[in-house]
């Protein structure tokens, strides 16, 4: 009877993150006509379009993320050839994800009030969810299965007074750790900071021996994810520059990328990252009635604290959230044993208006057409005899190349204006690779009153063949 509930859980599950995927994530779903305004979503199905056809990232085509977000795509487009096959995937991921939740509150919830928290628990997630195809999609189901490893221990620990840590749980987390570097560095905060506080725990309790295996079984799960992508990238002597690319420009990126809270608005600020404040205050507020410091306390304020404190002087992407969103989860199972009923209302009450917000968007957004995309066609069109195997847009909206399924004809074939302004090292980098792979065609999006950085190339060897003035400044030239 247990394994029939539990199947009955699983495929209401499913079906929650089919709907989710379905109506939220516009760059991928069918049920959208393009494929929105975001850039990372189309640049990763790109790389991982091109991937899945035999170029290699970072040789071939050019991004500042890790390869893990390329190979989910490259493994989207190898199945099915279009964008759906990526949203196929996404179902699988999201599932995963719920289904650790539902674990989760299966701790302290029966099974009917489980499913309920699952579904309470996408209600942030659609806030931040952006469209979707992004990297911190993909690591929440590690994420989720750690945290579950975690809240299994400590209660482990304050029940039954076993303070041992399985080895196999910080497999996992190395696994998460690995990822995030084959990713976003910033994306295993939380159970990296976990990690810490069970280490120090384990450091205290004397068990030497316990904590040398969990490193080690870190480590190894580190190895596990990160070392297929050293020795691909090896093989096809692009193992330079995607280490450069992904820890030392993505360094520099991050280093250069802040926003004024102002800017972004407090109350964006507050339901992106609503998860870690939400723990925060609990763990402030338990401390303080209970006037002691717990081990599990400790553990949640730590992961909360630590992407928080990365979340207030990044540069303000709601979309961040996503890698603390098991600590919603987290929350939730301390305000239910301290009970806070009218904090419960409150928080369903606030995410459920948030929610509501986004599938008035959702719908908002459904039929729109991206006028960026429509002014490049626009000027595209009117000239006969382009080639687009050998073409590349600058400083463009990257959906062009999915709309017109154009290969770039360049490894630096988006935003390359903003990707310099953000890590200046990058302009050599930029600059040489056009003259040294100079397209027959290159599409201009010429900001106001500013020089791009391959202006001089441009003046030396091209010549303008159409004009088109709109939502941007747009110059399309051809090689002399």
């Amino acid at each position: 009877m247990k394994k029939i509930g539990f199947l009955r859980a699983a495929v209401a599950i499913v079906l929650m993150a089919i709907v989710f995927v379905t109506v939220f994530s516009y760059t991928t779903s069918p049920i959208y006509k393009e494929w929105g305004e975001t850039p990372d979503s189309p640049i990763f199905q790109i790389i991982g379009k091109y991937w899945a056809l035999g170029s290699v990232p970072y040789r071939d085509l050019w991004d500042l993320k890790g390869p893990y977000i390329f190979l989910i795509n490259a493994i989207g487009y190898w199945l099915t050839g279009t964008r759906l096959g990526v949203y196929a995937v996404q179902i699988v991921f999201m599932s995963l994800t719920l289904l650790c939740f539902y674990k989760m509150f299966r701790t302290r919830f029966q099974p009917g009030q489980s499913l309920t928290m699952v579904a309470i628990s996408l209600l942030p997630l659609s806030y931040i969810y952006e469209g979707g195809n992004l990297t911190e999609e993909y690591l929440l189901p590690c994420l989720s299965l750690s945290f579950l490893f975690i809240l299994q221990w400590i209660d482990r620990v304050e029940n039954e007074k076993r303070t041992a840590h399985p080895p196999l749980y910080a497999f996992v987390y190395g696994i998460v750790a690995g990822l995030s570097l084959m990713s976003r560095l910033t994306n295993s905060l939380a159970s990296c900071a976990a990690v810490a506080v069970i280490a120090l725990y384990l450091l205290s309790c004397k068990q030497y021996a316990n904590l040398c295996l969990n490193i080690v079984t870190f480590i190894a799960g580190i190895v596990f994810t990160t070392l297929p992508f050293l020795l691909y990238f090896a093989h096809y002597d692009a193992l330079d520059v995607m280490w450069n690319t992904t820890f030392l420009y993505a360094a520099k990126y991050a280093a250069n990328a802040t926003k004024d809270l102002a800017e972004i608005g407090i109350h964006y600020f507050l339901l992106s990252y609503f998860s870690s404040i939400l723990l925060l205050a609990l763990c402030v507020w338990k401390t303080i009635r209970r006037r002691s410091l717990t081990v599990r306390t400790c553990l949640w304020f730590m992961s909360a604290l630590l992407p928080f404190v990365w979340f207030c002087q990044g540069n303000g992407f709601g979309h961040y959230g996503m890698t603390v969103l098991p600590l919603f989860a987290i929350a939730f199972i301390e305000i239910a044993e301290l009970r806070l009923r009218t904090l419960a209302v409150c928080v369903i009450t606030t995410m459920f208006v948030a929610c509501a917000s986004k599938v008035r968007y959702m719908f908002v957004i459904r039929d729109r057409v991206n006028d960026y995309v429509s002014a490049y066609t626009d000027i595209l069109e009117s000239v006969h005899g382009i080639d687009y195997s050998s073409f590349v847009a600058y400083n463009c909206d990257p959906n062009i190349y999915l709309a017109l399924d154009i290969r770039p004809a360049n490894p630096f074939f988006a935003l390359q204006d903003f990707a310099i302004e953000r890590n200046p090292l990058l302009r050599n980098d930029i600059v040489s690779s056009f003259r040294s792979k100079r397209p027959e065609w290159i599409l201009l999006a010429k900001p106001e009153d500013e020089t791009v950085n391959i202006q001089p190339m441009l003046d030396e060897s091209y010549t303008i063949v159409a004009t088109k003035e709109g939502v941007q400044q747009l110059i399309l030239y051809k090689k002399k």
